[in-house]
């Protein structure tokens, strides 16, 4: 999860949202992005401050240094039960002195910043995430709704769950650069390890089948933005509640890419996540407002941009498999 959390907040960095600000008129805000994983060591926290949008993004120009940065675990009164302080490890990145520290279930942490302006946020973490019954051993792709997976119910008593999936290929084919007509394509590798993507995604890329099992793509689909997926929110309309402390969660087949072996995560977000992913969605033309309609990103975030949230998940294993016609 904390890897997805640089890619959702790019847009944020580089431009404030979506309000006609030009870049002379530009208030460079602090931007902070942290998220806590239930039964994970608290994580890093990323600061920075908003770039202009026509600007040469460089991480290294907007990253902040020299902030005082710590995460409390507040009790159920609001008081303070445990205070961990950060230390600056490089550039705008900062890590919790005592490493030992494990973020606990149903909690409420506030995370207190104070650089040149002082930014807060809160989070409750949502309940633990266990396995009850993992997918089959093998999915064929486009039967059904995609992998079924039941876990325990991460609901609570404010909110009913939500959860990201996210997916990566272990065996994705590989792909030779080759020159056609003066362009650079890339052309499969043969190997009967390996697995070939599905057919959207051979459109998206643009790939022609080739004469002895091969492919021919526009763009390389072993990169990481091809191998890995993620499913939009998936929220109750989406799962199904079995009504004995269980729900069952089906894995949309819009994020498997390749055919073949992989891990999928099931991610229950918070309230923090959860509004800021489908925020973000909407800002990258995840829906039919005109560009002046699209509002700007939620953010819990006090007196900056960004987000703190949290999270419990669960991993699994499957093997997408071709449909036989």
């Amino acid at each position: 999860m904390r890897a997805l959390l640089p890619l959702l907040l790019f847009a944020l960095v580089v431009a404030s949202g979506c309000d006609g600000t030009a870049d002379d008129d530009l208030d460079p805000q602090l931007v902070v992005s942290a998220s806590l994983g239930v039964g994970e060591a608290l994580p890093p926290v990323a600061l920075s401050e908003v770039a202009p949008l026509l600007g040469v993004f460089d991480p290294a120009d907007v990253a902040i240094s020299g902030a005082t940065v710590t995460v409390t675990l507040l009790a159920p009164d609001g008081s303070a039960e445990a205070v961990y302080p950060y230390a600056e490890a490089e550039a705008g990145t900062y890590v919790p002195l005592d490493g030992a520290v494990t973020v606990l279930p149903q909690r409420t942490y506030r995370l207190d910043v104070q650089s040149r302006d002082r930014l807060t946020a809160t989070t409750t973490t949502p309940p633990a995430v266990d396995l009850v019954q993992g997918p089959p051993a093998d999915v064929v792709y486009g039967a059904g709704q995609g992998p079924e997976v039941v876990i325990t119910r991460s609901t609570t008593a404010e909110r009913r769950a939500a959860f990201i999936a996210s997916t990566r290929a272990l065996a994705p084919a590989d792909f030779q650069e080759v020159i056609v007509d003066g362009d650079t394509l890339y052309r499969s590798v043969p190997d009967p390890e390996t697995f070939l993507p599905v057919p959207i995604v051979r459109r998206f890329l643009d790939c022609e089948e080739e004469t002895g099992g091969t492919l021919l793509c526009g763009d390389d689909p072993s990169d990481d933005d091809f191998t890995t997926g993620t499913s939009p929110i998936i929220n109750e309309a989406s799962y199904i509640d079995r009504g004995d402390g269980t729900l069952l969660v089906q894995v949309p087949f819009i994020g498997f890419t390749f055919y073949g072996p992989y891990v999928v995560r099931l991610i229950s977000v918070d309230a923090a996540l959860e509004a800021f992913v489908e925020s973000q969605a909407v800002q990258s033309g995840g829906s039919t407002l005109s560009p002046g309609e699209i509002p700007n990103l939620i953010t819990n975030v006090e007196g900056g941009l960004g987000v703190f949230g949290s999270y419990a998940l669960v991993e699994v294993r499957t093997t997408l498999r071709e449909p036989s016609f």
